[in-house]
């Protein structure tokens, strides 16, 4: 059996590279409950430029629609004759995926395949600014390996062209709990060394919310529900984030 990683890149060229991913918080898809670094798969995701979604810990509602797809997989197979190896499970598995989304029509979809309802709406990408910060926290690595290695007599360079090369900013904070306050704002410290306060709109005072920020990319999400209040990108000369509209992709219940 692969990595999660050779498992993900088999998928995306088969099916395409999504635009974000939504998942629990097991370790193979994040380290982000007990690290400040982030893991295997979650370079791999930024690299390509996808947005990573991590469901609220023991709150397993947020992937609620793969659950019931889960209970579905379970039934089907227990109605079955059971699997005498490996192989023949796969191929009943084969089945069922087919069956699934390319046969069986489904109530909620005005009776049309799961299939047809998805190639039926135009996809979200991946973002290239993710890979950009990605690849320009891979490079800084790098010459930092290699300044560690450069000899004692060579001079670094400085001045003027090394400032004109000014990456974006490359901040990762774990997630934290909040609720936010009156004015739909929630306040956090050692944000980039600041303290920062983030707006999320005044229609989302008192809410219990969760705020992480990913290579730079801020993401406010509902504890109860797993909905993406606000995502967007890090100002760091700024402690007072102003609140920016949310891509309708970036609504976690509907992008699924």
């Amino acid at each position: 059996m692969g990595t999660i990683e050779e498992s993900f890149r088999k998928a995306c060229s088969r099916y395409g590279i999504p635009a974000s991913t939504l998942t629990d918080n097991g370790t193979v898809y994040t380290t982000r409950m007990y690290s400040a670094e982030p893991g295997s798969f979650e370079r791999t995701l930024a690299l390509m430029g996808v947005r990573r979604k991590n469901g609220r810990p023991y709150h397993p509602q947020t992937q609620g629609k793969i659950e019931r797809w889960h209970r579905t997989l379970k039934q089907w197979l227990a109605a079955r004759p059971l699997a005498a190896d490996l192989d023949a499970l796969n191929a009943q598995l084969d089945e069922f995926r087919r069956e699934y989304n390319e046969e069986r029509p489904h109530r909620a979809l005005n009776r049309r395949t799961p299939k047809e309802a998805y190639d039926a709406l135009g996809k979200a990408g991946p973002d290239p600014e993710i890979a950009a910060r990605e690849q320009a926290r891979r490079d800084r690595e790098e010459r930092r390996d290699g300044t560690s290695a450069r000899p004692s007599g060579t001079r670094r360079r400085n001045g003027a062209a090394g400032r004109a090369r000014r990456e974006p900013a490359d901040v990762t904070v774990p997630a934290r709990t909040h609720k936010a306050d009156p004015r739909g704002c929630v306040m956090q410290k050692g944000i980039a060394g600041r303290r920062r306060t983030i707006n999320i709109g005044k229609e989302n005072a008192g809410r219990t919310v969760e705020l992480r920020v990913d290579h730079g990319i801020i993401t406010v999400t509902d504890t109860t529900t797993g909905e993406i209040l606000a995502e967007q990108a890090l100002d760091i000369t700024r402690d007072y984030q102003r609140r920016k509209p949310l891509p309708g992709v970036n609504h976690a219940p509907r992008h699924m």
